[in-house]
């Protein structure tokens, strides 16, 4: 279909592919060429002010998709290709906003863990919207050890260990899950 969902699912493994075992080389460049092909197409999904929408060309930003593409995109850069310098910065600038503007009122919790921890994987963690969300009542599992990752990146262990700690695998405490993540 086409949406950005499966444009990043379609690309993002085989950042890693290279890593896992040994190709020859003319798969090896394809790899190569298929993600930056993917990368370059995500530039038809990015707005202005830097998320990205569902569709190519939509104006609205989707909230687990700029996660997702972003998390592709700052794992792209690491593993060593060429991501658009605007592009990221776009990325980052609008999810800082985002960050920051979250309210756990009416805000989903996930998409804001996933959000913190993107950022804090791109070396721009925003430690006073991670603490927000921290001392925020009765998160599901999956919110707690993603901040917890989040606090681990941003050179926050002592943080990152105690939510661990309180974490756990209950699926009493699993989020139920029909659509948007």
């Amino acid at each position: 279909h086409g949406c950005v969902e499966q444009t990043t699912s379609s690309v993002f493994p085989q950042v890693y592919l290279t890593q896992l075992m040994d190709l020859p080389d003319e798969r090896a460049e394809e790899v190569q060429n298929n993600v930056q092909a993917g990368i370059t197409r995500l530039r038809r999904f990015q707005v202005p002010g830097g998320g990205f929408a569902y569709w190519p060309g939509a104006g609205s930003t989707n909230n687990w998709s700029t996660n997702y593409a972003g998390h592709f995109l700052v794992e792209a850069e690491r593993a060593g290709y060429l991501v658009p310098s605007d592009m990221i910065r776009k990325w980052k600038d609008h999810q800082s906003k985002e960050a920051n503007r979250w309210s756990p009122l009416g805000g989903n919790s996930l998409e804001q863990a996933y959000r913190l921890y993107t950022l804090a994987l791109a070396g721009q963690p925003e430690l006073g919207a991670m603490n927000r969300l921290k001392g925020t009542k009765n998160q599901s599992n999956e919110v707690v050890w993603r901040l917890a990752a989040a606090y681990e990146l941003a050179g926050q262990s002592d943080t990152a260990k105690a939510l661990v700690a309180k974490a756990g695998l209950d699926p009493a405490r699993t989020q139920r899950e029909l659509s948007g993540t």
